[in-house]
């Protein structure tokens, strides 16, 4: 018999705050029907204790700036890391293998924490992670490093997805705006500190360092985390109300096993959207290597993953079993529109910003220090925006005004941009409209992210993160790809245009020193042709604004109390379903 718990219904704004209890009919009904880490999940938040589920989400949040400190340090000295080992030419390639696998893995891991549970897929991912930083670190030779660099991709993805996971997991809707927002945070003193440490590691030739932070840094800052989720268990553990897991496999044979593992893992479906996935992400990342977008390899490759991703589509709606991404679950459009919305704002910053540091140097005279800044301020402005916007959606529990004031405030930032990449434009001028653009975008992300999850049944959270960080990290790839275009495109064109006499194209096209050190009539044209190109890119990126708001439109607008509830109601409309599937 389970522990004797106060029989009240479960209190529709709980958060980790403020939580309520069930009795035992009500959490088993609840559970029934659900995957094992999804019961889990239930149970964590019905009869967590606060200081627990504080304890939890003070460890992500934690452990989230340990990801995001070592990353920024590694960045810095990455390119002097490769240069020891005699391997510069493999560096580009290393990141786009590593690149495309965590994007594969983010669905497969947001799957194996619904089957088996947070804690369990927390507690991997932090160990591949910690074992990574030890490998990297004591690398003798490239091989090693480039071994050491794929367990990296199997720690950091988990941790990156399970944060926002988590969060969903223990907090409200109206309340997990803010406690999102506190996720990305503390990444704001990284931007500045972090690139610091990471040169002075290069130029005291201690580059090692770098990778062993993330064994000193990850497993510290996981410890408040794992003792909360712990802590969570043990309650569980204690409440008796978990069910035992069932034992699927008594009397099967081998093949019949497998066949259900296939079943419940969706296999036909899962390596459909992987195939899909890389033949999308290789040429979008690797055109320019291939030889470009009219060569047969890209354009062959890209076609071929677009069929596929249909052939996916059409699987899952009426073949599939037990659906890889279940939008047949979902009875609003609100998570497929969200994840478009929200990849076509990260197409119009990324084709904007891709260059804008160099454009700064080159424009500007500004040495790469100032420059970063400048650029970065953008990112300082959108991590403190984030949290405004979180604590707007939980004083008036709604998300799409905030959503639209946002992308109103990114396409004004970015429409000044096009005035401010004048040469004559001051500098401030140029941190102004970075400042408006990166407000508006923190009015975005944390909001849409909120609707996406709210908007779909709670065995869901996992999967429709996966594919909103998925939605990212191609728009990401897009973005870059249509930025390189324009860039390679239009600026030979521009520099044999207003650069007068002699000069070298290709040191012309990216060498700072050189170009700092041409006759004042060179570098006037070429200063000139720099902001003409950014210019267009402005332009290019206020065009595409325009479809972030089309698929804003097809969002639902709801008090996000009702998105509590509605989740709730799916719970009890799929025990039915159960019960008379059953009967």
């Amino acid at each position: 018999m389970g522990a004797d718990y106060p029989e009240s219904s479960i209190s529709k704004n709980a958060d980790v705050e403020n939580y309520g209890t069930v009795n035992e009919c009500q959490i088993q009904k609840h559970l029934e029907g659900k995957p094992y880490g999804v019961q889990k999940v239930y149970l964590m938040k019905t009869l967590g204790n606060k200081w627990d589920r504080m304890l939890t989400i003070f460890g992500i949040v934690a452990i989230a700036w340990a990801k995001n400190w070592e990353g920024n340090v590694i960045a810095t000295a990455s390119s002097y890391i490769t240069s020891a080992f005699n391997s510069m030419n493999l560096a580009a390639l290393l990141n786009v293998v590593l690149y495309v696998l965590e994007t594969v893995l983010l669905p497969f891991y947001a799957k194996f924490a619904d089957m088996v549970g947070r804690t369990e897929a927390f507690v991997i991912s932090i160990f591949f992670y910690v074992l990574s930083g030890v490998v990297q670190a004591v690398a003798p030779n490239m091989d090693t490093l480039v071994g050491g660099q794929v367990i990296y991709a199997l720690g950091i993805t988990g941790v990156s997805i399970l944060g926002h996971v988590l969060i969903a997991d223990i907090t409200t809707a109206v309340n997990r705006g803010l406690f999102q927002a506190f996720y990305d945070l503390p990444a704001i003193v990284n931007i500045f500190v972090a690139p610091i440490v990471g040169k002075a590691l290069v130029e005291a030739g201690a580059w090692r360092w770098s990778y062993s932070m993330i064994c000193f840094c990850i497993t510290v800052t996981s410890v408040p985390l794992l003792i909360g989720l712990f802590r969570l268990e043990k309650t569980i553990k204690k409440s008796h109300l978990l069910p035992p897991r069932r034992d699927e496999h008594s009397g099967k044979t081998f093949m019949e096993k497998a066949r259900w593992y296939c079943t419940e893992l969706d296999a036909i479906g899962s390596l459909l959207f992987v195939g899909a996935l890389c033949m999308i992400l290789l040429p979008l990342v690797l055109a320019s290597t291939w030889g470009g977008w009219n060569t047969p390899r890209t354009i062959g490759c890209l076609v071929a993953g677009v069929v596929t991703f249909i052939i996916f589509c059409v699987y899952e709606k009426f073949f599939a079993v037990k659906s890889f991404i279940p939008m047949g679950n979902w009875n609003t459009l609100t998570p497929i529109a969200g994840v478009l919305c929200c990849a076509m704002v990260t197409i119009f910053h990324t084709s904007n910003w891709t260059y804008h540091s160099i454009y700064l140097q080159v424009t500007r005279r500004l040495d790469v220090d100032i420059a970063t800044y400048i650029d970065m301020s953008y990112h300082a402005v959108f991590l403190i925006s984030q949290v405004l916007s979180g604590y707007m959606m939980k004083h008036f529990k709604v998300y799409r005004p905030i959503v639209f004031a946002g992308i109103g405030l990114k396409m004004i930032g970015i429409g000044l941009m096009i005035p401010a990449r004048f040469p004559t434009s001051p500098t401030a001028f140029v941190v102004i409209t970075q400042v408006i653009a990166g407000f508006g975008a923190g009015w975005v992300y944390v909001p849409i992210l909120v609707a996406v999850q709210s908007s779909v049944p709670v065995a869901d959270i996992a999967i429709v993160t996966a594919m909103f960080q998925i939605g990212g990290t191609i728009a990401t790839s897009v973005g870059s790809a249509i930025a390189g275009a324009v860039w390679n495109g239009m600026l030979p064109t521009e520099l044999a245009k207003n650069v007068p006499g002699e000069y070298d194209l290709a040191r012309l096209l990216g060498d700072i020193t050189y170009i700092n050190a041409l006759p004042e009539d060179q570098h006037a044209g070429t200063v000139l042709s720099y902001g003409n190109v950014q210019r267009i890119l402005s332009i290019v990126s206020l065009g595409l604004s325009v479809l972030s708001f089309v698929f804003f439109l097809g969002m639902r607008g709801f008090n996000l109390t009702e998105g509590e509830e509605e989740q709730e109601n799916d719970v009890h409309n799929e025990t039915t379903e159960t019960d008379a599937h059953k009967s």
